[in-house]
């Protein structure tokens, strides 16, 4: 709320000092996180505004997050989301936004977290009911653009987590690829499973 507040005296200094018309640059921001849109060659002269309103507001900065991109050639990470030009399969570009690395190699650490053997002690059925919204919770709001090959990895990786758990909590090493099957993952377990496989797809047709 108090990101709100004052960001909200910035936004009025800059559509209302006439910094918005005269650049023709928008302002889209989120709390305190924000991306200043303008035309190529306006982006120095916008950040040098920014952080004299900043100044004047008694705002700082976070130099660290700050910088200035120039599309197409570079891509910039807002809100855990990556924007930018990205290229299909046939080497056509287009604009999109994808999860960022960032976001990713974060739920990986909470996935991780949650199948450590501090959780040995647990019932099964308790991790897979821990593991579920977090899991949910993360594509519920990474579902723009084409998500899937980073849904099949987090699914790839979850299982391979969960798998390497039970191995361990019944004190055993390996992978446990040949114990826990995917049917035992998913059907018996109950661990949710973002792309659905090969199998299910020729059921789903059938």
């Amino acid at each position: 709320m108090l990101a709100n507040l004052y960001f909200r005296r910035f936004m009025l200094a800059w559509y209302g000092g006439g910094h918005a018309r005269r650049l023709h640059a928008e302002v889209v921001n989120y709390a305190d996180d924000f991306v200043i849109l303008c035309p190529p060659g306006r982006g120095e002269e916008a950040m040098a505004i920014m952080r004299r309103l900043m100044t004047k507001l008694g705002l700082t900065v976070n130099e660290k997050k700050t910088r200035l991109v120039k599309l197409p050639e570079e891509r910039f990470d807002f809100l855990g989301y990556t924007v930018g030009r990205f290229y299909g399969r046939d080497g056509r570009p287009y604009w999109r936004t994808a999860p960022s690395k960032k976001a990713i190699k974060k739920l990986k650490g909470r996935i991780h977290d949650e199948t450590t053997k501090r959780w040995n002690g647990l019932p099964v059925s308790k991790r897979v009911e821990e593991l579920n919204p977090v899991i949910r919770g993360w594509v519920n709001y990474f579902n723009q653009g084409p998500v899937g090959r980073v849904y099949r990895d987090i699914d790839t990786y979850t299982a391979r987590r969960l798998r390497v758990w039970l191995r361990r909590r019944s004190g055993k090493r390996g992978t446990g690829y040949r114990q826990y099957s995917d049917q035992y993952l998913y059907e018996k377990l109950g661990l949710i499973r973002l792309m659905p496989s090969a199998r299910d797809r020729s059921n789903a047709k059938a």
